[in-house]
């Protein structure tokens, strides 16, 4: 339904006939009318689209309303070959109408015009659509305030760093201050034991 209209139906067949179209089978159904007690609404055509294979099982030469994505390994995801949308005519008389619906296949049932359209049917040429490339640095920011307000280090004694271009000055200041620490303890523990030596 759209807008309160009906405007399409699903057939599904899943048998796999033995025998050719030994398994077909034809859905009768009106809109309204009859015992529902709506109004008889039933159009007077219908356009289907089906969905084919050779065999439940196939994984290619399946085709949509006669379009095919190209045989196995060998498709480029564009539909090939001539669109095929089957119009039938509805029983006037009693307000019904026959769909086909062959073995294995899914039947899909247009009752608008407007369904139709909508499904892409007036479609002719594939579309294309440029690739886009995105280069350079990704520039993140967030907000300062909430930043402050996390839970992380307030900015203060960084642990590390993302940025490519300060890393190695992290590192090296790392360093420097590792050596300087050492140093400073090496001459601490110096003076201590000189001090205990002179007072035994």
């Amino acid at each position: 339904y759209e807008n309160g209209v009906a405007s399409r139906l699903l057939f599904v067949n899943y048998v796999q006939p033995t025998v050719p179209n030994a398994n077909d089978y034809i859905v009768t159904f009106a809109v309204g009318g009859a015992q529902t007690g709506l109004p008889a609404v039933t159009p007077a055509t219908v356009k289907v689209k089906y969905l084919r294979a050779d065999s439940i099982n196939s994984k290619d030469n399946i085709t949509w309303a006669g379009q095919t994505f190209g045989a196995q390994f060998q498709s480029d995801g564009r539909l090939q070959g001539d669109l095929d949308i089957v119009t039938i005519q509805c029983n006037a008389a009693d307000g019904t109408c026959n769909v086909p619906v062959p073995g294995p296949s899914v039947a899909l049932v247009f009752l608008t015009d407007s369904a139709v359209a909508s499904s892409g049917a007036d479609i002719t040429q594939a579309e294309t659509f440029a690739t886009t490339v995105t280069t350079g640095k990704s520039l993140p920011s967030m907000n300062q305030a909430d930043l402050m307000a996390s839970n992380g280090r307030n900015g203060g004694d960084p642990l590390g760093t993302t940025s490519k271009s300060s890393s190695k000055d992290n590192s090296a200041a790392a360093l420097r201050n590792g050596v300087s620490s050492g140093w400073v303890m090496g001459v601490s523990l110096f003076a201590s034991f000189a001090l205990a030596q002179s007072l035994l």
